[in-house]
Parts: structure tokens; C-alpha cells; sequence
């Protein structure tokens, strides 16, 4: 009756749970910017599925192009009206049909201390 039952419930599980291929269709690269405007105190966001795009809005903020290459990590630029954030994000559908965001795990970009740096010095 157990067996009868697990293999019910995975039936039912894999007859309604979406395709690999239509999930994959939904997801895809993507970047993440925001922009902080402190003239005005205004905050803007935006989910951007190419380069260009990104090019386009530093070049409206900063009158400048920006050459990106490959981001792996995220990229601050701190100026003194703006505060511009690029990162790289997996962008998927909602169940409601907007667009949203999971940031990518980057490798943690402190180096571990040695046994060596955490002597304490000599003082002679």
C-alpha cells in the first residue's frame, strides 16, 4: 500500500511540474544596475538582459562609454553625483509574468591568513 502510494505521488509530481526546456527558455544572463543620483536623491533600478544597454545608461549618466568585457565580480563607481552598480544576475520570469533577479554566488575575495600572520609581532 506504501509503494502504491510513493508511486502515486511521484506521477502526480512529474506530470505537473514544468519541462527543463521551458525552464531553461525562462531563464537567462543578465545584469543588474542601479544608479544613485545624489543632486536629486533619486534611486533607480534596472534589470538589463545585454551589455548594450548597460552602455547606454552609463553613457546618458556619465557622458562617457564604458567597455565592461567580462564582469566577474560586481562593479562600483562612485562619483560625486552618482553612485553606479553593475553586477552580473540570473534573470527569470515570475509566476505573474514580470522579470526578476537571483545575484550568482562570486568566490569570497579574502585570502585566507596564514598561522604566520596571526603571531604577534616582536618588539625589541
Amino acid at each position: 500500500m506504501r509503494l502504491l502510494l510513493v508511486l502515486l505521488v511521484s506521477v502526480f509530481y512529474f506530470s505537473f511540474r514544468p519541462s527543463t526546456e521551458r525552464a531553461i527558455n525562462e531563464t537567462g544572463n543578465g545584469f543588474y544596475v542601479s544608479v544613485e543620483d545624489h543632486t536629486n536623491r533619486t534611486y533607480q533600478k534596472y534589470i538589463v538582459e545585454s551589455k548594450d544597454s548597460v552602455d547606454i545608461i552609463f553613457k546618458n549618466l556619465f557622458n562617457s562609454e564604458l567597455e565592461l568585457g567580462n564582469i566577474k565580480k560586481p562593479i562600483s563607481i562612485l562619483n560625486g553625483d552618482y553612485d553606479f552598480y553593475v553586477a552580473r544576475v540570473l534573470v527569470y520570469n515570475n509566476s505573474n509574468g514580470k522579470k526578476s533577479f537571483r545575484h550568482l554566488k562570486y568566490p569570497n575575495p579574502y585570502v585566507k591568513s596564514s598561522k604566520r600572520d596571526k603571531l604577534k609581532p616582536v618588539v625589541l
